[in-house]
């Protein structure tokens, strides 16, 4: 109940900075905007990638460690 208490008053914190925060007069170039996007997209597909192709292996390999430390065996 903890946890959710705090996420609750980080939200509101968020918020309240939103509301108060003063106008910002900053542009960014579309060019260093598609520079970012390039280098950004192909990590981010990089790690989904790896996520997709290693998540059974891992939630193996913790079923396996688990069923060693609790004693139950594979099951």
């Amino acid at each position: 109940m903890k946890l959710a208490r705090t996420g609750f008053d980080s939200l509101v914190v968020a918020l309240l900075l939103c509301c108060v925060m003063p106008e910002a007069y900053a542009y960014i170039d579309p060019n260093a905007g598609g520079m970012l996007f390039q280098l950004l997209a192909p990590v981010f597909a990089a790690v989904v990638g790896a996520w997709l192709f290693l998540r059974r292996w891992i939630a193996d390999a913790f079923r396996r460690l688990w069923a060693r430390l609790t004693g139950r065996g594979e099951q």
